[in-house]
């Protein structure tokens, strides 16, 4: 009897680790963290087990000193973005790695995690409309028109629930949507700008969160699951700037102009805005977004104050290194990095200070919008403009990309979030 309740509580333990990583991969933890989690936990847990995460499959090996034998798991599980569920495991998985929980314990608050958003269909919606309208005025200098066209445009939010639901529509629906937004956008060109149009209206679809993470991924030397998701990332950043390319050029065959003929003229879709917001209305302009992007992540409103202060911080830093800097490549890089360390500072300190796992800089570094400069540049690759511009697309985008991992990582060095540097941290 007594073999048996040892092996009994063995299997709870590997049944723990194993739901721990499955809700991890779920709720949109970087592999190279998940991996981390799972080692230290199990270790906490004294199993003997190794561990490996790729796209969609979680490979999970638990070996046996004493008969030398060995029991792999192949888990096929899906990767999604929930950030209040995160919260909600990386808080289990601090809990366990501390031992205030036991085995039983951790078992029933992860099978209590319900498999639905976090948030509804109408509060989605609404996300989707707050941050495509919000955006527009806030990062693309977009007019008080912009705004408000751009908000009916977050509408078509309700085409990624059609998706889900038929998934032959998902397997071109973004290219689909971006077509749509493109040529209503540019038949209404005279009285809207077009990039900060277009582009709000997709930028829930921008993978700058995914692209960020990707290339953490590679620079914590988890090469397999960082390539295909950085070549997944760039995919998507194609399948958008095509969209919009394809549908400039419905737009011009059926009224007979080129609107890309001439970078210089109004008529071009690629024109700098007029008449934009004034920069005083960002006092209100950027809870209101950070409200609607915290929504459309799967972020609870216990989230959202640390979240708008993380936000703020480094959209302050941002606007005023582009005003000093420039909009070169160079400067670009530096102030995606200086944005991001900022945000990465303020993010371990709020943990530090609530000794709580913080995952704000997640919301946060969506506000750098990284995956916007490269839906401007893969535009060139696809509008007959030459290759010069379109070509640097991946260069430019990666760049962001790289400068903002190296802010968050050397956040990590100055503050380490949470307790000890051998503890359980599941952010970046």
């Amino acid at each position: 009897m007594k073999i048996t309740a040892e092996i009994a509580d063995v299997l709870e333990r590997q049944e723990l680790i194993i739901k721990l990583g499955k809700a991890l991969v779920r709720t949109g933890a970087p592999s190279h963290r998940i991996e981390a989690a799972l080692e230290k936990t199990s270790k906490r847990l004294e199993i003997n087990g190794s561990y490996f995460v790729l796209p969609g499959l979680i490979m999970v090996s638990f070996g046996d000193d004493e008969t030398h034998t060995s029991e792999t798991h192949l888990i096929k599980c899906a990767k999604s973005l929930d950030l209040a569920k995160l919260a909600t495991v990386n808080d289990i998985a601090h809990q366990v790695s501390k031992g205030r929980i036991n085995v039983a314990e951790a078992n029933a608050l992860l099978d209590a995690l319900q498999p639905t958003p976090t948030w509804g269909f109408w509060m989605t919606l609404l996300g989707y409309v707050l941050s495509s309208a919000f955006i527009a005025p806030l990062f693309f200098g977009g007019s008080w028109t912009d705004c408000w066209v751009s908000g009916i445009f977050g509408l078509l939010g309700i085409a990624t629930f059609i998706s889900e639901r038929i998934p032959m529509l998902g397997n071109v629906f973004e290219m689909v949507l971006t077509i749509v937004v493109s040529v209503v956008v540019l038949a209404l060109n005279p009285y809207v700008c077009y990039l900060a149009v277009s582009l709000s209206a997709i930028v829930v679809a921008l993978p700058g969160y995914s692209l960020t993470s990707a290339v953490m991924e590679l620079s914590a030397r988890n090469l397999c699951s960082g390539t295909v998701h950085l070549a997944h990332a760039l995919m998507y950043v194609l399948f958008l700037a095509f969209g919009m390319s394809y549908g400039s050029g419905i737009w011009s065959l059926t009224h007979g102009a080129d609107l890309t003929s001439d970078r210089t003229t109004s008529d071009s879709p690629l024109q700098t805005c007029i008449d934009p917001v004034n920069p005083y209305w960002y006092f209100l302009i950027l809870p209101l977004t950070c409200a609607g992007i915290l929504i459309c992540y799967g972020g609870n409103m216990r989230q959202y104050p640390g979240f708008t202060l993380n936000s703020a911080v480094g959209f302050v830093l941002y606007y005023f290194l582009n005003k000093i800097l420039g909009t070169s490549t160079s400067a670009s890089n530096i102030v995606s990095s200086v944005s991001a360390f900022a945000i990465g500072l303020v993010s371990n300190i709020y943990a530090r200070v609530t000794n709580k796992p913080s995952n704000h800089m997640h919301f946060a570094i969506v506000i750098l919008v990284p995956g916007s400069l490269g839906v401007r540049g893969a535009f060139s690759l696809f509008d007959g403009s030459g290759a010069a511009n379109g070509s640097d697309f991946m260069i430019q985008i990666i760049g962001v990309a790289l400068s903002i991992t190296l802010g968050l990582f050397l956040a990590n060095v100055f503050v380490y979030p949470t307790g000890r540097k051998r503890a359980v941290f599941l952010g970046f």
